[in-house]
């Protein structure tokens, strides 16, 4: 900033001479005045962040209504496949799958804020909640045309979880995000629940193979692409933006 301009470059000579002198001597009255006049003109006004319940209530507000006008537009083939029992206890793992990632993100969009829980956590009791429940609610048969079943259901999950991604990428870059892997896995995280919770009412294959593997298998690559994506973009700067 200061070396493109004579009197800048000029008054960073003097800092780097008394800094190099190692004397107890202060700035001279004039030079100290220079250096405040500097630094008052790089301040720019920031508009302040709501607050952490405002911001986790806009998540949820947008999460639900992606996940709601999805499913409105979409075939619900799998909600009339599924028991009452299935689509009460998906619906709640995958609602608090979606409630933990919006803490995380919002909690990451505020320095210095208190976390209740890590990332790590989550992603354990989200991933292990989404596969106990698979496992103990749906039957565990194949038929013979797995993949040709298979990977429509990936590539569609993959559709609604990117521009998902984007849309929570928008709302959380008004924060300061800091943590790159750890951001973008939590923005991942959140985009692919909604995915899941879309695809789990769309599904007409209602099996645990095929809900582990194309389902959660495709959910697993999104998040890691996530955490990745979020690594390399904190590398371009100091914020994830």
């Amino acid at each position: 900033m200061m070396r493109d301009n004579p009197p800048d470059a000029d008054l960073e000579r003097q800092l780097e001479t008394w800094g190099a002198s190692r004397s107890d001597a202060e700035l001279s009255p004039e030079t100290r005045r220079k250096v405040q006049g500097i630094l008052t003109s790089s301040l720019t006004a920031v508009k302040p962040l709501p607050s952490q319940s405002r911001l986790l209530f806009e998540f949820l507000a947008v999460f639900a209504a992606c996940a709601v006008g999805l499913i409105t537009i979409m075939d619900k083939a799998g909600f009339h496949l599924m028991t009452g029992a299935q689509i009460t206890s998906m619906g709640a793992i995958l609602a608090g799958g979606g409630i933990l990632f919006s803490l995380i993100v919002v909690w990451q969009m505020v320095p210095a804020s208190q976390q209740g829980f890590s990332l790590s956590l989550v992603l354990a009791l989200s991933g292990l909640g989404v596969l106990v429940g698979i496992a103990l609610l749906f039957p565990w048969q194949t038929s013979g045309a797995f993949v040709s079943e298979g990977w429509p259901c990936a590539l569609m999950e993959l559709m609604i979880a990117a521009p998902a991604a984007v849309v929570f990428w928008l709302l959380a870059r008004r924060g300061a995000l800091f943590g790159g892997a750890g951001v973008g896995t939590a923005i991942g995280g959140l985009a692919v629940v909604l995915a899941l919770a879309v695809l789990q009412f769309r599904c007409m294959f209602q099996q645990a193979p095929h809900l582990l593997v194309w389902h959660g298998g495709m959910a697993a690559v999104l998040i890691g692409f996530g955490a990745l994506t979020g690594g390399c973009l904190s590398r371009f700067g100091p914020r994830f933006r």
